[in-house]
């Protein structure tokens, strides 16, 4: 017996892949769902482009005259007319009047975990919240009110509007109260709530 072989047969099969060709056989034809979705995009662009708004009014900026003199040091003339932003005011931050029924103690209790005076900022530091940090800073006392100013990080102060005993402040993300207004030491104190 004569032993056998072994032969293995390789088979291709042609493996065939339609597309979806246009008459002309140019392109693949795009779908409807493709063309809903590029009709959907092109609506919120045009939506979203703010192009329906009103040019901003001229009288928030202030125009320079255009009629000034050269500097001191004799470095150059006017730029001969330019637009430079107005400074708006901010509001004050609103205080929130004490809760109804409240009876305000005296107004120095010498109370509270965090201690103002004139020209110093809260000691102990506030704490830093969202990456940022809260300066608060006594500018007077008139009566047993309190006059603080707010500075957000690197921001612009901003004055709080005249705040007593048993009233808070939201200043972003923090609330203080005020325990105690003293006018005679020029000292307030309050605590933060969180």
């Amino acid at each position: 017996m004569r032993p056998r072989s072994s032969t293995v047969a390789t088979v291709v099969i042609p493996l065939i892949v339609r597309n979806r060709v246009s008459p002309r056989g140019l392109r693949p034809r795009p779908s409807r769902a493709g063309l809903a979705g590029a009709l959907l995009a092109l609506t919120l662009l045009a939506g979203c482009s703010g192009g329906d708004d009103p040019a901003p009014e001229s009288s928030a900026l202030e125009a320079s005259d255009g009629g000034g003199t050269a500097s001191s040091d004799g470095g150059g003339a006017s730029d001969a007319g330019g637009a430079t932003a107005a400074a708006v005011p901010q509001d004050p931050y609103p205080a929130t009047p004490a809760p109804e029924g409240f009876t305000p103690p005296p107004s120095c209790t010498g109370e509270g975990a965090y201690f103002l005076e004139a020209g110093a900022p809260a000691n102990p530091a506030l704490p830093e919240r969202a990456g940022e940090t809260l300066t608060v800073e006594l500018e007077a006392i008139d009566g047993e009110s309190a006059e603080l100013v707010a500075t957000i990080g690197d921001g612009a102060p901003r004055s709080v509007e005249p705040v007593t005993i048993g009233e808070s402040v939201t200043i972003d993300l923090w609330t203080i109260s005020v325990t105690s207004v003293c006018g005679d030491t020029e000292q307030v104190e309050f605590d933060l709530i969180d």
